[in-house]
């Protein structure tokens, strides 16, 4: 069962998310805001973290395989110039 918030500014129920670039900061995140008065009740991520960590493995993987294949051919090559 879901609680439902009451804010802690106007008292009144109800929330909206809205993104905030706040002053200073290097990143936008997303205020979990009073839908009556705009107080800030909460703040998260502006991006889905997970999503972002899954996309740099696999980024990172194909990197990897490019190296190794990279490698393979310098080995190759070296040893076509020792014969």
């Amino acid at each position: 069962m879901f609680a439902t918030a009451k804010c802690g500014h106007c008292g009144k129920m109800g929330t909206k998310i809205q993104t905030i670039e706040p002053s200073g900061a290097r990143y936008k995140q997303n205020a979990v805001c009073c839908f009556h008065c705009n107080a800030i009740l909460g703040v998260t991520d502006y991006f889905n973290v997970g999503t972002l960590l899954k996309s740099a493995e696999k980024e990172r993987k194909a990197m990897q395989d490019k190296i190794d294949h990279l490698q393979m051919q310098v080995q190759q090559i070296a040893s076509a110039l020792r014969r």
